[in-house]
């Protein structure tokens, strides 16, 4: 993955200039980040509400995943990563993402809710 951004960035600068590209991957990273941050807000209060209703939240869990993953995405430089992250904002594709890497790591959200609904209190 790193080479294949390397080449790209390369390919770009060559194409469109080196300080453009620059520019250009620097303000697609800032633009998902702050969507990242908003999202990331929108999902903690749905979970904290859902919690509230004593209703296991896993889409909740599951949106925070791909959140979560997104903005790891969109903080590593170059536009294949961006645009990955970017995927992850497609609520199909965050959905389908949080499920495969839930069914992976054998994470029990039941547990989970359990322990944050104890530190809720």
């Amino acid at each position: 993955m790193p080479l294949a951004e390397i080449f790209l960035l390369i390919y770009l600068g060559n194409l469109i200039g080196y300080y453009f590209t620059l520019a250009l991957a620097a303000f697609a990273g800032l633009v998902g980040m702050l969507a990242a941050l908003r999202e990331f807000r929108k999902n903690l209060q749905a979970l904290k509400q859902k919690i509230r209703k004593g209703a296991l939240p896993t889409q909740e869990f599951i949106n925070l995943t791909g959140v979560l993953a997104a903005s790891v995405l969109l903080l590593t430089p170059g536009f294949i990563t961006d645009t990955m992250g970017f995927l992850l904002f497609v609520p199909a594709v965050r959905t389908a993402w949080g499920r495969w890497v839930l069914s992976k790591t054998r994470t029990d959200l039941k547990e989970l809710y359990e322990y944050l609904k104890l530190e809720e209190s």
